[in-house]
């Protein structure tokens, strides 16, 4: 009995202690609890909570490419406050309370909102990786070397960060390069073997002379994939100079024709022709170079551009308008110019869906491509300058596209009213400057044809009848301006000099056409409203070089 009584005090004495330390600890966290370095054993979620907050105010120090960024750990690293506390209360055991273990608690933490910033300006000090090339010098092949890059690792960063530590380098990840310099060595090597000795070309037991090694080389394509490099020959720079020596067996392909016959028009048949077949071409040549060094080659069916099926399939069957405008007091160049737009733009198609631009169909005019020198509108001037009469080609066209209701998406009057076009439906166009555009946006494609004389210009659409009818309307010139003196400087004219030129004192007005579109069932498709503003006839006073006109004033073209 007395053993057990002496036994029984000392488990009371003890279990009293820990009853103690247990109420001491009710509510606070255990001893050994630490949460981001710091011992929190003891303390309470709101003492926890502030030392969290102290920790993300702390200065810590990254070092990467030589430079050294000071900033707030808070800056980078959002620690959830209130989820750590919580960790934190219920970590360690009743054990801890008697002989305390350290115990480090993970934190709830991300990267902080605002962090990109930070972290953007700290990555500048990585590299990106740079891939190895193989480009063709001559007829060798030439390789650069890749690059590793460096990519700063972000996690590993927030991690370091998290974990205690108060000056650090940033942590730098290799990046491999996309294509290595095995990959750029093996491409080289193909290339090497494409090119390194003449191929003979046989055409049906008959040599037709070799290419040269560097002939083949300027016909090697290195295409670089994900991980390589794609060595190829191009079938069609090939082609282009084997098939010179080929040319009694080359039969050209014919184009489908449109031919009109009054208001109708048919097709006249494509025919196939015989060419060099790029493809096989390229495949004979690469296996010459593999052995043997002789391409034998075989001629294959060509198509035309526009065979008969696709020339069918636009449906371009009778004429649909056609629009004439006069020549009016023209000088011989003059009339050529008009005639030569006209040529240019004769058997143009316009496929469903495309647009027309004038300046891309006549293309620039100069006296190269026997434009002559005309006349063209500066303000109020009449000015010589080579293709005159390009005006009178785009208000024909444009009378064309406005008769069958197609979609104008550019268009610009004249400065002055010129009476032998119709009232509000002329169109100026010049290279650089303002371009006359229309869309097809009919079913069928169009096909526009021309005819000329010295005293008129027409322009003929032929396609399939939709059934369209169009609606318009020019309203009464208004907002009339009287002639007032204009001014210019020409830096072709002697320096200081002052000269006026007269206009014909023609006031200015403005007129409004509008244009209403239907379709076969009378729903309306677009209904559209063609504004012009012509300027008076004015003189102008024209000052050479070093002159200061008293008012607003116009550049004139400078000529060589």
């Amino acid at each position: 009995m007395k053993r057990f009584v002496v036994l029984a005090v000392p488990l009371v004495l003890l279990a009293g202690a820990a009853g103690i330390r247990v109420a001491q600890f009710h509510g606070a966290a255990r001893p050994g609890v630490h949460v981001l370095g710091i011992d929190v054993g003891g303390e309470s979620r709101t003492g926890i909570e502030s030392a969290i907050r102290s920790w993300s105010a702390q200065p810590v120090t990254i070092r990467a490419g030589g430079r050294s960024y000071h900033v707030r750990r808070g800056w980078l690293v959002a620690v959830d406050s209130r989820a750590t506390a919580a960790r934190a209360l219920s970590a360690g055991s009743l054990a801890s309370l008697v002989a305390a273990r350290r115990v480090d608690v993970e934190p709830v933490a991300g990267r902080a909102g605002d962090a990109g910033n930070v972290l953007r300006e700290i990555a500048r000090a990585g590299r990106a990786a740079v891939s190895a090339t193989v480009r063709v010098e001559g007829a060798r092949a030439r390789t650069t070397p890749a690059r590793t890059g460096l990519r700063l690792d972000r996690d590993a960063l927030l991690d370091r960060l998290v974990h205690h530590e108060r000056e650090l380098e940033a942590p730098l990840a290799r990046v491999a390069p996309a294509r290595s310099d095995a990959a750029a060595r093996r491409a080289a090597a193909s290339v090497e073997r494409l090119v390194g000795e003449p191929v003979a070309i046989d055409y049906h037991g008959a040599r037709r002379g070799a290419l040269t090694p560097v002939q083949l080389a300027r016909a090697v394509r290195i295409r670089p994939t994900a991980h390589d490099f794609a060595v190829s020959l191009d079938g069609n720079r090939l082609a282009r100079v084997v098939r010179p020596r080929l040319g009694k067996w080359i039969e050209r392909a014919r184009n489908a024709r449109f031919v009109v016959a009054g208001d109708l028009v048919r097709v006249a048949p494509s025919r196939p022709g015989r060419d060099v077949a790029p493809e096989q071409l390229a495949a004979a040549v690469a296996s010459a170079a593999d052995g043997g060094h002789v391409a034998r080659i075989e001629l294959g069916a060509r198509d035309a551009d526009l065979t008969t099926a696709k020339a069918r399939a636009l449906g371009i069957r009778r004429k649909l308008v056609s629009y004439t405008t006069q020549m009016g007091e023209s000088s011989s160049n003059r009339i050529h110019n008009v005639h030569l737009m006209a040529d240019f733009i004769d058997g143009t198609l316009v496929k469903p869906g495309a647009a027309f631009s004038f300046n891309e169909v006549v293309g620039p005019r100069t006296a190269e491509r026997g434009f002559l020198e005309g006349q063209m509108i500066i303000g109020s001037l009449v000015l010589p300058s080579i293709g005159g009469g390009v005006c009178q080609t785009a208000t024909t066209l444009f009378n064309d596209a406005f008769e069958l209701g197609l979609p104008i998406l550019a268009r610009t009057n004249h400065n002055l009213y010129l009476a032998h076009y119709p009232l509000g439906r002329d169109a100026t166009v010049s290279w650089g400057g303002p371009d006359f555009v229309f869309r097809n946006d009919l079913k069928h494609g169009l096909l526009i044809k021309a005819s000329y004389t010295d005293q008129t210009l027409t322009f003929t659409v032929y396609g399939t009848p939709e059934g369209r009818r169009v609606v318009s309307h020019t309203s009464p010139q208004s907002n009339w301006t009287s002639p007032g003196m204009n001014y210019a400087i020409d830096p072709n004219a002697p320096r200081g000099s002052v000269k006026v030129v007269k206009g014909t004192g023609e006031q200015g007005f403005d007129i409004q056409v509008t244009r209403k579109v239907y379709d076969r069932n009378g729903r309306l498709l677009r209904s559209n409203l063609f504004k012009s503003h012509y300027i008076p006839d004015s003189p102008t006073t024209v000052y050479g070089p070093g002159g200061h006109p008293p008012g607003p004033y116009i550049v004139l073209p400078t000529t060589t």
